[in-house]
């Protein structure tokens, strides 16, 4: 039984608690790192789920293309030389334009302070197109002094490639820095030889032909 004489004291401690009112949870420490490190780990999330089976893998964007495929398509020789087009043209974040090409087609990239750094093209027609696969490497491999298969294109394809006028580059700078870096280009089933330039080094033009794709023609 509670004795009379604590009924006041309890009332007084039931007021003060009934005027708190509901109490705040504690303020979260952000993590450090290494507490990050060190806490337990929590379930992975669900993963995400890819394409059905037998579904088409989505084609990559290519850079330009609407371009490349509007100057191929008023191109003399849209009927031999495909339109081709760059996945990636690196850190360079040049600004396509048309460039004229005599009976064919071509694509230039600007930079702020260089013209026509970089780019690709299929010119009109030559009497070499005609030549079988293994004679169009045999013949770029004897003008050029570096050679490249392009294993993301139609097959036969690759590149003969070096400084513009198809010299090699110099023993002390054969990063290509300052030089016009040219390549000429075979793709299976195509009558043309593609051009890609680059004024950004050997490295750069390198980087663009194996980023060469063929471009879809609806």
């Amino acid at each position: 039984m509670v004795s009379c004489r604590l009924l006041p004291f309890l009332a007084v401690l039931c007021v003060a608690g009934c005027e708190r009112g509901p109490q705040e949870p504690p303020p979260v420490t952000p993590q450090t790192e290494a507490a990050v490190g060190e806490a337990a780990p929590s379930a992975a999330p669900p993963a995400t789920p890819g394409p059905p089976d037998g579904a088409a893998t989505p084609e990559p964007a290519l850079v330009a293309q609407a371009l490349v495929l509007g100057e191929w398509q008023r191109a003399d020789n849209r009927g031999t030389c495909a339109p081709v087009a760059f996945v990636s043209t690196g850190q360079a974040r040049g600004a396509p334009r048309r460039a004229e090409f005599g009976g064919g087609w071509g694509v230039a990239f600007d930079l702020p302070n260089l013209r026509s750094a970089y780019g690709l093209a299929g010119p009109g027609p030559i009497a070499a197109d005609s030549l079988p696969p293994d004679e169009q490497r045999e013949r770029l491999g004897a003008q050029w002094p570096y050679f490249r298969e392009l294993e993301a294109l139609p097959q036969p394809a690759f590149a003969g490639y070096g400084v513009e006028g198809a010299e090699a580059y110099p023993p002390g700078n054969t990063a290509g820095r300052g030089v016009n870096s040219l390549a000429y280009v075979r793709v299976g089933e195509q009558r043309c030889s593609y051009n890609v330039w680059s004024r950004l080094g050997r490295a750069h033009l390198e980087l663009l032909l194996d980023a060469l794709r063929p471009v879809r023609v609806d």
